[in-house]
């Protein structure tokens, strides 16, 4: 939702963010324009935004138009950099003019079919300056089409007839527009040149070549492309490259004269969706690549490895790039300043319409303007005509039948009424053949899953439910089994008693600790040790031992034996489920029974209670799921006229037969009018009649009866009385049966329920046991996968050891022949050499007569050699070719050699001094040594050669000899990794909730380094640790004992201090006794008691006055009570007339407060005076304090000279 623009100073990793601008809507493509500094981004809304980048920093948004109803999916400029395209899903390409100074204007649009998948430009300025191509691809109903189309590069000057029409669609002939449907499905488009195109075949992934010839465009060339399908493609500014890219995450670059050979870089994760943006710079040397793993990648070519030719041409094309790009340089400064004075947008503005529905709304109206009389014209006929037929049709009605005319034969335009039919049909004809065909594939899924989940289980998956509760038990489904399976556990089953007769298994049962516990002790460790809760279940469970589980067949077979188990474990179940769904069946038929006995007695009781039935769900009877009822089905049926007729004729049979049996009945007319329609009466239908009192009672009074009749009303009060008491009776015995069903349809139901309860924990039961076993089945099946790759392993490492030991015996014996030859070489060089030293001495003899200057001179001569120059020795011809572009051929060097000792032989190089037949001996007897030296120099290098080829051959040797200690090394490591593995068996163990006592992890407990321990190890150490606990009790009881009589003494201790404390502070009290008066009278007083008697006897005496007093005072305090309340009285009457006055003075109060309010002005005097009150109080105050504060020294002063007067005792501490 925000465009990030960024800057890389030298190297991509340095990329820095900018500057970012807030869009308020998701953006779907962005791409830059090459004529000014901006960006064009296209929103999922259907909006084209403009971005002004002169200021990277602050981005300006200063162009926003809704172009599209869908996202615009695609951006695409022309590369003289004036238009720009657009598309969508909505099947229009918009062009616009790219230039700020034409205010980004829309100047046309062109039809396309589906939606746009790509589009392709292209601009030759040297060939046709004042055109562009475009060719765009889309997609409509699963199938590809290419658009090729010419267009003007300055649209915006073009007269009217480039337009079809005013809403500025492109004209199909002035554009040379040319549309061909694919065959394949085509995700992009590029152009190379005006008429060959690139595009991408989605399905088969490869990449395609198109060329337009005429009004046709056909396919040239394909090449592989990417790995996954999808993908689109790019050219390169300079016309030689195509790039491609696709979610496989490859980019691969190909050559467009050779599209077979390409270059493939491994660029974005196609983990997380591949690569998903390529862009080439604008000079080609660089290229962008964006992908979905969020890494935004910069590649950069590198041509070091290029000839120079090669490197010319591309750098060639590189600057025909730039100079294109530099083309743009006056257009660029010109928009760039336009850009910056344009005014910025605050915010988006969300357009309902497009730019295409103003245009067409706009055309419309011009339309109606000029048309606007004739319109009015047309509307007021239409209305005349409509109220005409409207006439017609009321007429119509109002005859009679007979007379009517139909509907349609008002119709005015028959052939719109007939083809508005026949399109009515044709859609009904669509929907069907749709209908029908869904129908079908719903009925083939309904035979597959019906196949599988019905017809192939020999048990079908149920469930029961409570009677009132959410608990759901379900059985266990069962598949059919095969022919092959079965003979497969037949086969396994017949193994295992043959092996248990032959008696090869060995059980494994550990010794008990002590007899009395050893039943219990082998019951438990067997049943661990078994892995599961079979034998709980099914007591003739046959497994093998888990300790004997060695072999990859044995674990299979171990597999069959498990699957086996489970399966009877599943049938015992199931069997169980049977009996309580039998019940259950049971159950709901007698409750059924009962609750229709149960609606009878509300019926006869006049009882409104509803009773309601149990009955089975749709869970607990499968079946019902392959039947539909009439009444799922919420659309009416569809009938065909056939159906139709014979619902008819069956409603007429009906309706004919009620009318037969409403015809005169003879025998139901009597039974109607003999037992009222029954044929049997019910006592309680008799009780429910009420009796009929006699005529006398309903019509007298009762004094004017008579006695007969007197007696005939007592007679007739019994028996009411008498049938009230029945009915009674009758009510409460129902009531009683009612509540003897109801409780029994209660109890039947509860019991049911505990049935099911005990049956879902038998179910939880059975499935922890068959979870146990199927656990086992993992178990092996990942033993079974890991004992095969390790003997897969071991047959990788074994058959390249048996090959590398094969070639080290091959090269022991070439190396062994190779030394037999050199030693063959060598004996043949010594004796070389023996006769090259003959030759030598031979020369001396030959020429002794001669004297010994002469002699000294040939013997220079005869050592004399020709210089050559060295020349680096190259292997072969071929090899030489293929390497050096530049090879030229070397001759051989032994014959220069003897080129050049012919040139020395010649007669030119004869001293003057000798003569020719000597000359003549002389060069025979040097060109014997010479080719003696050859020959030697030839043994030589032959044995130099094969010395070089035997250490080749010694160091081969060594490093196969190596790479079999290795090879071996590995095969003996992951030899012993595999009898580990078939050692080291894995066994299931069960263990009681306790014994164990690793952590758990987060999701599962991992048992890398726990330690299986015998229980007995366990409880000795338990039994050594409540030992040792139950002394460090004992110690810490000694302990608390030994501190409590610590802190007893402690508490007496602080006990005494304080006793001690309150002593010190008594004497201290003592000490500071003030000895006032009365103490100094008690303690100079002797007798004490006489004086304490004399001053009770004069408080008595005071008690009384007192009393005295207080009499004569309650009374003077009545008196005046009295008075005060005569006075009260008195003052209540006052207070009446002045309340009487009070609303008065309140007028007045009122009248006088307006008064003041207007006099204001008046009262300043008064609020001075007022003033300076409050200040004279205020130092009246501060003077009051200053005062109290004088006095209060003086009472201080005056209590401490009192205190002189008192005697002071000595204190000591």
């Amino acid at each position: 939702k925000a465009v990030v623009s960024t800057q890389s100073t030298g190297a991509a990793e340095t990329a820095a963010q900018l500057s970012s601008i807030n869009l308020g809507s998701e953006v779907s493509t962005l791409a830059c324009c090459q004529s000014s500094r901006s960006a064009f981004i296209g929103l999922n809304s259907g909006q084209l935004v403009v971005i002004d980048l002169n200021t990277p920093e602050s981005p300006r948004m200063i162009f926003a138009d809704k172009i599209h109803h869908g996202p615009i999916n695609h951006i695409t400029f022309d590369m003289s950099g004036k238009l720009l395209f657009t598309g969508s899903n909505d099947g229009h390409l918009i062009i616009l003019d790219t230039r700020a100074s034409h205010k980004f204007k829309c100047l046309g649009h062109i039809d396309i079919k589906g939606e746009v998948t790509g589009i392709a430009s292209i601009h030759q300025l040297k060939v046709e300056k004042d055109w562009c191509y475009i060719t765009v691809s889309s997609i409509f109903n699963g199938s590809s089409f290419i658009c090729h189309a010419r267009l003007p590069v300055d649209l915006h000057l073009q007269p009217k007839e480039a337009f079809d029409d005013d809403t500025f669609h492109m004209d199909p002939s002035f554009i040379n527009r040319t549309d061909c449907k694919l065959e394949f499905q085509a995700s992009s488009v590029a152009m190379i040149n005006p008429n060959t195109m690139v595009t991408v075949d989605a399905s088969k992934k490869n990449i395609v070549v198109l060329n337009k010839k005429g009004d046709q465009i056909t396919e040239t060339d394909r090449a592989n492309g990417h790995l996954l399908k999808g993908g689109s493609v790019v050219i390169s500014p300079h016309c030689k490259w195509i790039g491609s890219f696709s979610p496989d995450g490859q980019i691969i670059f190909r050559s467009i004269e050779d599209t077979q050979n390409s270059v493939s870089i491994p660029s974005h994760s196609h983990f997380l969706g591949g690569t998903s943006f390529l862009k080439f710079a604008n000079d080609g040397q660089q290229v962008v690549s964006c992908g979905k793993d969020g890494v935004l990648a910069l590649w950069k070519w590198n041509y070091d490895s290029l000839v120079t030719e090669e490197k010319s041409a591309v750098l060639g094309a590189v600057d025909a790039s730039r100079g294109r790009y530099a083309s743009l340089l006056g257009l660029r400064k010109e928009q760039d300043a336009v850009l910056q004075n344009m005014p910025s947008l605050s915010a988006l503005k969300c357009a309902e319409k497009t730019w295409l529905e103003k245009v067409e709304a706009g055309v419309q109206e011009l339309k109606d303007k000029t048309f606007e009389p004739k319109i009015a014209e047309l509307k007021k006929n239409i209305s005349e005509l409509r109220a005409t037929v409207l006439g017609m049709i009321e007429t119509n009605e109002k005859v009679d039948a007979i007379e009517q005319l139909k509907r349609h034969e008002f119709t005015l335009d028959i052939d719109e009424r007939q083809r508005i039919l026949n399109e009515g049909d044709d859609e009904i004809e669509s929907i069907k053949e749709s209908v029908e065909i869904e129908n079908l594939a719903m009925l083939f899924l309904k035979e597959l899953i019906k196949k599988e989940c019905w017809d192939g289980m020999k048990v079908v998956g149920k469930s029961l439910v409570l009677f009132s509760g959410d608990l759901e038990v379900s059985n266990f489904p069962i598949k059919k089994q095969t022919e092959e399976e079965r003979k497969e556990v037949e086969r396994v089953l017949a193994l295992y008693a043959h092996e248990k007769l032959e008696g090869e298994e060995v059980q494994y049962t550990p010794k008990a600790k002590d007899e009395a516990g050893e039943h219990s002790e082998t019951q438990g460790i067997s049943s661990s040790l078994y892995g599961s809760h079979a034998k709980k279940f099914y007591r003739d469970s046959i497994q093998h031992s888990q300790f004997n589980l060695h072999s990859n067949q044995r674990k299979r077979d171990q597999i069959e034996l498990i699957r086996y188990t489970i399966g009877h474990l599943k049938n015992t179940f199931n069997k169980e489920f049977d009996d309580v769904y039998l019940s259950k069946k049971q159950e709901i038929a007698r409750v059924a029974e009962r609750s229709e006995r149960i609606k009878q007695i509300l019926k006869d009781l006049k009882s409104n209670d509803d009773v309601v039935i149990p009955a089975f769900k749709n869970i607990e009877i499968p079946e019902s799921f392959l039947v539909v009822e009439d009444s799922e089905i919420k659309f009416e049926k569809f009938l065909t006229p056939e159906e139709q007729a014979a619902l008819a004729e069956k409603e007429r049979l009906e309706a004919e037969r009620r009318r037969l049996e409403e015809a005169d009945n003879a025998r139901e007319r009597a039974l109607d009018t003999m037992m009222h329609g029954k044929l049997e009466i019910r006592p309680e239908d008799e009780l429910q009649k009420d009796l009929v009192k006699p005529d006398f009672m309903v019509n007298k009074a009762e004094g004017q009866w008579s006695e007969e009749e007197h007696k005939i009303a007592k007679e007739f009060e019994k028996k009411e009385k008498h049938l009230m008491e029945e009915r009674e009776k009758y009510r409460k015995a129902l009531e009683a049966e009612l509540k003897k069903l109801q409780t029994a349809n209660t109890e039947g139901m509860n019991g049911f329920n505990e049935k099911l309860n005990k049956l879902f924990k038998l179910k939880i039961e059975y499935q922890k046991t068959i979870n146990q076993e199927e656990l086992k089945i993992v178990r092996l099946s990942r033993s079974i996968y890991q004992q095969d790759y390790l003997e897969e392993c071991d047959f990788n490492l074994s058959k390249p050891l048996d090959e590398f030991k094969q070639l080290k015996l091959k090269t022991q014996e070439e190396v062994a022949e190779i030394k037999r030859s050199i030693d063959k070489l060598r004996d043949e060089h010594e004796l070389i050499l023996q006769e090259d030293k003959g030759i030598e001495k031979q020369f001396k003899k030959d020429f002794v007569d001669l004297d010994a200057f002469t002699m000294d001179i040939l013997a220079k001569l005869y050592k004399r050699r020709p210089k050559l120059v060295k020349q680096k020795p190259q292997n072969s011809e071929a090899s030489s070719r293929s390497s050096n572009p530049f090879f030229v051929k070397v001759e051989d060097p032994d014959k220069l050699f003897l080129e050049a000792m012919a040139e020395l032989d010649s007669e030119v190089h004869k001293p003057e001094i000798l003569q020719d037949d000597i000359w003549d001996r002389f060069v025979e007897a040097r060109r014997l040594k010479v080719d003696s030296e050859l020959k030697v120099k030839h043994h030589s290098q032959k044995i130099q050669d094969l010395n070089s080829y035997l250490q080749r051959k010694l160091e081969e040797d060594d490093s196969i000899k190596s790479k079999i200690e290795k090879t071996f090394q590995h095969l003996n490591e992951l030899r012993d990794r595999k009898l580990k593995f078939l050692m080291n068996l894995e066994i299931q163990l069960l263990l009681k909730q306790g014994q164990v006592e690793v952590d758990p992890g987060v999701f599962s407990t991992k048992f890398d380094n726990a330690l299986l321990i015998h229980r007995s190890v366990i409880e000795d150490l338990n039994s050594q640790i409540v030992t040792l606990g139950e002394g460090k009790v004992t110690a810490m009881i000694d302990c608390k004992d030994y501190y409590k009589n610590i802190h007893l003494l402690e508490w007496e201790h602080e006990k005494m201090q304080m006793e001690a404390e309150d002593l010190n502070t008594k004497t201290r009290d003592v000490q500071t006794l003030r000895v006032t008066k009365e103490l100094q009278v008690f303690l100079f007083e002797e007798n004490n008691a006489q004086r304490m008697q004399k001053e009770i006897q004069t408080l008595e005496k005071t008690i009384k006055l007192n009393e005295n007093m207080h009499q004569r005072k309650s009374l003077d305090k009545k008196r005046i009570l009295d008075r005060l309340n005569r006075l009260i009285k008195e003052r209540e009457l006052e207070c009446s007339v002045l309340d009487a006055e009070l609303k008065e003075l309140a007028v007045s109060l009122v009248e006088r407060q307006q008064i003041q309010e207007a006099c204001v002005a008046d009262l300043v005097p008064a609020a001075d005076q007022r003033m300076k009150d409050i200040v004279a109080r205020r130092k009246l105050v501060d003077l009051a304090k200053s005062q109290s504060q004088e006095v209060a020294v003086l009472r201080a002063e005056v209590e401490r000279l009192r205190m002189k007067t008192f005697p002071a005792l000595v204190q000591h501490n």
